[in-house]
């Protein structure tokens, strides 16, 4: 199912509808263009996959949703948890609310117990509010966090707020070297005097030294790529965006696939 009838507005209107508003300005097209990258990479396709759920590949339970949402994880369980706030909610996950919430508590990935889980996310996925549930966790577990990193240092172009919201997403948050948090620390650490560069923005590391942030998002992803088993192919991908100097988005971006193809990504998932 496709992200056609529901504007972008719609997401950008969380920050009005009781959920915390990001740092810096949000910027539709950023997150749109991450998410649709991310879905090319797990699904084969940029349209966003709300009914899609299978056991995750990773051995992370099942895996759900736009982005993957997992039993692992506890995400999945907060899209579940948001939908059962809503007047729509008719039941559909209440016999495996105990389970599900087992699992995130423990991170365990186990499925047992979860016959027809996928049935029932499946048929969930029709409705408005299941949708909405889904990008509201997106936005409140991901990527408001990601901005918080984006203002710390002052990051300005499209695609390295996109990479750091993407990392968020596939990597997770934490402050381990493969998460967020890590690599972000590393590639701070990695400077020690100022840098120049062409990319139009320097962004200021540890405080005090400005490094162009094209050179700085290169470093990310080399250690993002070391440090990171997941996210192979959205690292190339940035990579094929920042060899085309398309730093900067306002309609739409290129991207390559992992099969060599180039595939343009629009801004309003049309």
């Amino acid at each position: 199912m496709k992200f056609s009838a529901l504007s972008l507005g719609l997401i950008a209107a969380f920050s009005g509808a009781g959920h915390a508003a990001p740092v810096t300005e949000y910027n539709s097209c950023i997150n749109s263009v991450a998410l649709q990258m991310i879905s090319l990479f797990q699904t084969g396709s940029t349209g966003l996959s709300y009914a899609d759920c299978r056991k995750d590949s990773d051995g992370s339970g099942y895996a759900s949703g736009i982005i993957s949402f997992t039993t692992r994880h506890g995400d999945a369980l907060k899209v579940i948890q948001e939908f059962r706030t809503t007047g729509s909610y008719k039941g559909e996950f209440d016999e495996y609310m105990d389970t599900l919430e087992e699992y995130a508590d423990s991170g365990s990935r186990s499925t047992k117990n979860l016959d027809g889980y996928c049935d029932a996310w499946n048929a969930a996925a029709d409705n408005f509010e299941f949708r909405l549930a889904q990008f509201t966790i997106v936005y409140d577990k991901y990527d408001v966090p990601s901005q918080e990193y984006i203002d710390e240092i002052g990051i300005k172009l499209s695609v390295t707020r996109a990479v750091l919201y993407d990392t968020a997403i596939v990597d997770g948050l934490g402050s381990s070297k493969s998460t967020l948090g890590g690599i972000f620390k590393a590639t701070n650490n990695a400077f020690d005097s100022d840098v120049t560069g062409e990319s139009g923005n320097s962004v200021t590391v540890n405080g005090k030294y400005q490094v162009d942030e094209a050179i700085w998002l290169e470093k990310f992803l080399d250690i993002r790529e070391k440090n990171s088993s997941a996210g192979r192919k959205n690292i190339e991908a940035y990579r094929s965006i920042i060899m085309r100097n398309e730093l900067n988005w306002s309609d739409s971006v290129t991207v390559t696939d992992s099969d060599g193809d180039d595939v343009v990504i629009n801004c309003d998932f049309t």
